[in-house]
């Protein structure tokens, strides 16, 4: 059995001591490292596409990064990434089929022109909606499928919301669709509350667009009226679900008087997520409508940087984005800002 005398027991003693009062130092400084690691690590590139557009309406070519100038929260960002090239898409089509018939109908018959502007690299879902929100289809890149879910939608019959309502077809006074019996006090009646979920439709939209990959654009094609009643989600909350998840929206107003576009919040939503609105009124500029929908929603300008500004403690914070570019005379696009996470 091997004997240490006391004299080397205690230099071994000793030793640990000291070996652990430097580890005790050490730690703290680690973990400082360690965490500005990770800082470091959570760094992201705000992205952001941009639309500039000349004062005939065709897309404004041949700019550089030097002519782009980029704030958040009112601070200026240096730009550390900058692209032409066009992009795949991962887009969500939402036909409302609330609309009246005749509109619907041009919508449906008008479909294989939106698919012509699709590359082979696209990706789509398509959703229906009016009372509820269904989906038809989930993302999928095969034109074939695809092609059978436009044949699908292109053959149901219109809901009973949409259904053109002629002087014969519901004899008798009614109050928001529903038939009352003369003399009978309409108080003791339950009449239902129109309902179409525009808001909520453009929520479930967002939501499972965020799980796309971060190197496809994220779009979203509306064709609707605009008319939203009694949704789950408020128009604010379907818009910060955009806006979360970097989801441009298009807008192709169908079956709307003038009056109704000026005040429609499809309009609110394009402006917002740096996206277009398009009214047509026949089926021929439709169409045109889709074509140069898909073309710009690919073929942007695309910015990229670091934000300078702290990272919130707890929740996220909304950053407002102002993009200007040196050309005078353009229309210059994009999302108004995003939201920076903890």
């Amino acid at each position: 059995m091997f004997v240490r005398d006391a004299g080397t027991m205690r230099q071994m003693m000793q030793t640990s001591v000291k070996g652990l009062v430097l580890l005790l130092l050490i730690l703290p400084c680690y973990r400082i490292f360690a965490q500005e690691i990770q800082l470091r690590s959570r760094v992201e590139l705000v992205v952001v596409p941009v639309t500039v557009k000349g004062k005939n309406g065709k897309a404004a070519t041949g700019l550089t990064q030097a002519d782009f100038t980029i704030t958040e929260a009112g601070k200026k960002q240096h730009i550390t990434s900058f692209s032409v090239e066009p992009v795949p898409l991962s887009a969500v089509l939402l036909i409302d089929t609330g609309v009246t018939e005749t509109a619907l109908t041009r919508v449906k018959n008008s479909l294989p022109t939106l698919m012509a502007g699709f590359a082979e690299d696209d990706e789509m879902a398509i959703y229906t909606f009016d009372k509820r929100v269904e989906k038809l289809m989930d993302f999928s890149s095969d034109r074939e499928q695809i092609g059978r879910i436009f044949e699908k939608v292109a053959n149901a019959n219109p809901s009973v919301s949409s259904m053109s309502v002629g002087p014969f077809s519901m004899p008798g006074p009614v109050i928001n669709g529903v038939p009352i019996i003369p003399g009978v006090e309409s108080a003791t009646r339950t009449i239902a509350l129109p309902t179409k979920v525009l808001h909520d439709a453009i929520f479930q939209a967002a939501e499972d667009l965020s799980s796309r990959e971060l190197d496809r654009r994220r779009i979203l094609f509306v064709a609707s009226d605009g008319r939203n009643q009694n949704s789950l989600h408020s128009y604010d909350a379907a818009l910060d679900r955009l806006l979360m998840h970097g989801v441009q929206t298009f807008v192709f107003g169908v079956d709307t008087s003038v009056f109704q576009r000026l005040r429609s919040s499809l309009v609110n939503y394009a402006s917002a997520t740096g996206g277009e609105v398009c009214f047509s009124e026949s089926q021929s500029s439709l169409e045109s409508c889709y074509l140069l929908s898909t073309d710009e929603a690919r073929n942007q300008y695309v910015l990229g940087y670091q934000s300078t500004n702290k990272r919130p403690g707890t929740k996220a914070v909304f950053r407002e984005i102002k993009v200007q570019v040196k050309q005078s005379g353009v229309d210059v696009r994009h999302r108004k800002g995003y939201y920076q996470t903890p």
